[in-house]
C-alpha cells in the first residue's frame, strides 16, 4: 500500500498518544498533584496501551478499503481514550488519599486511608521532619571544650529534661560529662546532631553541652517546615507501591512536594 502524507501525519498522531507519561513530581508540586495520574504515569500508560490495542482492532474493522490507516486512527483514538480511563481508574481515590497526607504533613503522625467503593487503601508516615534550614555552627558561641559540628538540624523553642540528665562535649556517650540538667529545667534547643542526633543545649546564649534525645522533651509544639514521608498505595489486582516524597511549606503555607 502506498505512503501518503495523511497516513504519516496520523502515525505521528498515534506515536504522540503512545509515549510514556513523563512524571511531573520530578520538581515541586502542590498538595492537589499528589496521586493524579500523571504521579508516575503507571496508570496512565496501562490505560493508554490496552485502549490502543482495542482501538486498533475495531479501527481495522471499520476502514475496510485502508486497514492500516484504520488501524492507525483507531489506535489513536484508543490511546487517548484509555489515558483518560486510567486517569479515572485512581481519581475516586485521590481526594482520600490528598487528605491523609495533608493531615499527616501537619501532624506528623501516620495516616491510613480506605475506599471501599474500588478497594484501594494507602497508608502515609513520616520518615523525618525539619524545622527550617540547618544551623550553621559560626553562628553560635560554644563554652570551652564543647566540640562544635558544621551544621545542625533545626529544631527550636525550648526543651526541659525529663529526668537529671548528663550534657556531654560531643554527641555521643563517650564524650566528656561536662555539667548536668535537672529535671524538669527547660534550656534552648538550638539545633539537633543532623538525622535526629543529640541536642544542642543553649544557655545564656552559648552552647553548654549536648543531651541525648530521649532524656529531653518539647515544651511546646513548634510546625515543621519540612518533612519527608512514605505513600503506600494498594489497589485492586495490583501489587502495593511505596513511593517517598519531601515536603515543605512555602511562604503561603502550602506544602510543595517533591519525588525523593
Amino acid at each position: 500500500m502506498k505512503t501518503t502524507p495523511a497516513l504519516l501525519a496520523i502515525a505521528a498522531m498515534a506515536g504522540a498518544s503512545l509515549a510514556v507519561p513523563a512524571p511531573v513530581l520530578a520538581q515541586s508540586k502542590g498538595l492537589g498533584s499528589l496521586f493524579s495520574c500523571e504521579g508516575s504515569g503507571k496508570k496512565q500508560e496501562g490505560g493508554a496501551l490496552i485502549g490502543a490495542a482495542a482501538g486498533a482492532f475495531l479501527g481495522s474493522k471499520v476502514a475496510k478499503n485502508e486497514k492500516t490507516l484504520g488501524a492507525l486512527v483507531g489506535a489513536a483514538a484508543g490511546a487517548a481514550a484509555g489515558s483518560y480511563i486510567g486517569c479515572r481508574m485512581q481519581s475516586t481515590d485521590t481526594a482520600l488519599a490528598q487528605q491523609a497526607t495533608k493531615k499527616a504533613l501537619e501532624t506528623g503522625q501516620p495516616q491510613t486511608w480506605s475506599n471501599s467503593r474500588t478497594g484501594a487503601s494507602g497508608r502515609i508516615d513520616v520518615v523525618s521532619s525539619s524545622y527550617g534550614p540547618p544551623v550553621d555552627s559560626r553562628n553560635l558561641r560554644f563554652a570551652q571544650g564543647v566540640q562544635s559540628l558544621p551544621s545542625y538540624d533545626a529544631l527550636g523553642g525550648q526543651y526541659a529534661a525529663k529526668g537529671a540528665a548528663n550534657m556531654r562535649s560531643t554527641p555521643s556517650t563517650s564524650g566528656k560529662v561536662v555539667g548536668k540538667l535537672a529535671a524538669g529545667q527547660a534550656f534552648d534547643a538550638l539545633g539537633s546532631a543532623p538525622n535526629g542526633g543529640w541536642i544542642l543545649v543553649g544557655q545564656s546564649g552559648y552552647a553548654v553541652g549536648y543531651v541525648a534525645p530521649g532524656l529531653v522533651r518539647p515544651l511546646q509544639t513548634v510546625a515543621a517546615s519540612c518533612r519527608v514521608i512514605n505513600a503506600s498505595i494498594s489497589t485492586s489486582g495490583q501489587r502495593p507501591a511505596t513511593e517517598r516524597y519531601s515536603a515543605c511549606q512555602d511562604n503561603r503555607g502550602e506544602w510543595q512536594l517533591t519525588q525523593a
